[in-house]
């Protein structure tokens, strides 16, 4: 009996998806037309929501190497001089193609940049970019001997 119920449920289903609830068809066309738009949009978050955690990433990895940069133009001990630091920093964001601030505090780079990632498939829903900021830090060490 288990058996007979589950190919009439079965049979009512395929009926269903053929000629819809009345027999009168386009039952199976009004779910796909009702699942597609939502289906396209979880198919854009993941795919373009992958590629902003790429760019925040790469925004992340920028602002720790143009920090870097920025540290390794010290000359010396107690000569953290912020033009320098400033400078080789903004440098590296150019060769980059990002815009970013830098502020030197003591022995202490910082760097804050941020730009725009355009999606690939949200944009068919009106979401044309996504604005990503990344920091990194670079603290000056002295070492005496070398």
């Amino acid at each position: 009996m288990t058996t007979r119920n589950t190919l009439t449920t079965r049979n009512r289903l395929r009926r269903w998806l053929r000629h819809g609830e009345n027999g009168q068809g386009g039952g199976a066309s009004l779910m796909i037309l009702t699942l597609l738009p939502a289906l396209l949009i979880v198919f854009g978050l993941v795919l373009d929501g992958g590629a902003k955690a790429a760019a925040l990433d790469r925004a992340n990895r920028i602002a720790m190497e143009a920090a870097r940069t920025g540290a390794q133009s010290v000359s010396g001990p107690g000569d953290v001089s912020a033009a320098a630091a400033n400078s080789a920093a903004q440098a590296y964001l150019a060769t980059e193609g990002v815009s970013g601030t830098v502020a030197v505090n003591g022995d202490r780079v910082d760097v804050h940049v941020s730009f725009s990632e355009p999606t690939k498939v949200l944009s068919i829903v009106g979401i044309d970019e996504w604005a990503v900021e990344g920091d990194g830090f670079a603290q000056v060490i002295y070492r005496i001997g070398d």
